[in-house]
């Protein structure tokens, strides 16, 4: 059962990387083309705007893996301590941040897979800080 659950971890954290990185192209490429229609960004407002929207589209990212882990927990039949989508949603989220409040918890072998989750969130977390981080140095450096 160990094996099963690393390998559906690390399956799950190529398709949360894959996901990511699609958000990241995209949000470079809104970025690019708002710059190539637009030009260089000049008022303090629309770098914040700018900023505000990439920020929410990235979170989105994350809503969407923290989403397709849930899937993972809901529909595995052996897996009952996640009777529904929000229970199963609420519980993904709480260990992809690595908040972990424990009010709900897996049991037995299927503790194995959160953990990897919680590391797979810490990943993703720190790509993302990175990334707003190069949006912010980008964006307030070019005019």
């Amino acid at each position: 059962m160990l094996t099963l659950n690393i390998v559906t971890g690390l399956a799950m954290m190529v398709l949360t990387i894959i996901i990511h990185s699609v958000f990241m192209v995209v949000g470079a490429k809104i970025a690019r083309w708002r710059r190539s229609h637009f030009g260089e960004v000049r008022k303090e407002t629309v770098k914040a705007a700018l900023l505000s929207f990439l920020t929410i589209w990235l979170f989105l990212a994350i809503v969407v893996e923290a989403g397709l882990w849930a899937t993972l927990y809901l529909f595995n039949p052996l897996i009952t301590a996640l009777p529904d989508l929000e229970t199963a949603f609420y519980f993904s989220m709480v260990t992809f941040t690595t908040l972990g409040f424990g009010d709900v918890v897996l049991t037995g072998d299927w503790r194995t897979l959160a953990s990897i989750q919680a590391a797979n969130g810490v990943i993703i977390f720190g790509w993302t800080t990175a990334l707003i981080f190069y949006f912010i140095q980008h964006i307030y450096t070019e005019g």
